[in-house]
């Protein structure tokens, strides 16, 4: 009898043994370009006895993915890692649904040559095109009217007085002429603050509805932003989670990019009023460097 692998993958905050919740990845077709990528962040658990070096890649119909060595994990602990262009594909021509798999391997040494253990995930990737008519487009936050449009912010955690604050800004846009920006900064060097980009919404009584919202996190440093997390919640509840965990003291580490656009979707529950939050956590190696996280094109669509 084979086994029973001693290392998990999981792509949720799920802790073992409780089960890994489904997990399915949504993408929007519109305005891609012709190659995509994928990113996501990966949660890997080692249960043996030693410490485990850890590789990641994948494979799926008319993917290319990526190899990525994780190094060492010590018996009994996880780590998260966030895998950004992990794979690539030509961008579908229409609606779609596909499955990919996830392979984590871990070995004995250094040199990734004595393989002992092998665990596959599979996850669903649900293609859909926003811009297709049979869509409702519930609402559409855009700030080209010049007001924050009822999102607001908060500190969670270890914030400068004042902070965090959001403004209408024309510095960096999707959709001309203005985004919405919110710009963070903490109390001191070496610690971890955490803020909060919030606003309520009341979904349609629909089967299909999806929230997809634009986003990029820049700093008035880079070279002093030692680590991100990014986390969409609907409500309490987590549904995507991008870099490690806050509080990581590994400040060395910057797992989420900064300097680009990102184009998150999520799944909404049909006829039911709750926050879209997004929590920027940020840690730098000093505390005058600014935090900022920029948003665009937020819209809920939905349909039969």
């Amino acid at each position: 009898m084979k086994a029973m692998s001693k290392i998990e993958l999981r792509l949720s905050d799920v802790d073992p043994p409780e089960p890994d919740p489904p997990r399915t990845i949504y993408r929007d077709i519109l305005n891609l370009p012709s190659t995509t990528y994928l990113g996501l962040t990966i949660r890997y658990f080692n249960f043996d006895d030693v410490t485990l070096y850890f590789r990641i890649t994948g494979t799926g119909p008319g993917y290319t993915f990526g190899t990525v060595d994780l190094g060492s994990l010590a018996s009994g602990t996880s780590a998260y890692r966030n895998l950004d262009n992990f794979a690539s594909r030509s961008r579908p021509a229409s609606e779609l649904t596909e499955t990919v798999d996830l392979i984590l391997r871990a070995y004995t040494d250094a040199g990734y040559t004595n393989l002992k253990w092998t665990y596959t995930r599979t996850v669903t990737v649900i293609w859909i095109n926003s811009a297709d008519p049979s869509y409702t487009q519930d609402y559409l936050n855009n700030f080209d009217d010049g007001t924050v449009q009822g999102w607001a912010c908060v500190c969670e955690a270890q914030c400068l007085v004042g902070q965090p604050t959001i403004a209408v800004v024309s510095d960096y846009v999707l959709s001309p002429p203005n985004s919405l920006r919110m710009r963070s900064q903490r109390a001191a060097a070496y610690t971890w603050a955490r803020t909060r980009l919030y606003k309520s919404f009341a979904t349609p009584d629909r089967n299909r509805i999806y929230g997809i919202m634009d986003v990029r996190l820049g700093s008035s440093t880079p070279a002093q932003v030692g680590h991100r997390v990014l986390v969409v919640r609907r409500g309490a509840a987590e549904v995507l989670h991008f870099g490690k965990v806050s509080g990581d003291t590994n400040y060395a580490v910057d797992d989420v990019p900064e300097g680009k656009w990102m184009r998150f979707v999520i799944a909404l529950p049909r006829n039911q009023t709750f926050e879209i939050q997004l929590a920027h956590s940020f840690a730098t190696y000093v505390d005058t460097n600014i935090a900022y996280l920029w948003l665009d094109d937020f819209k809920i669509i939905s349909k039969d």
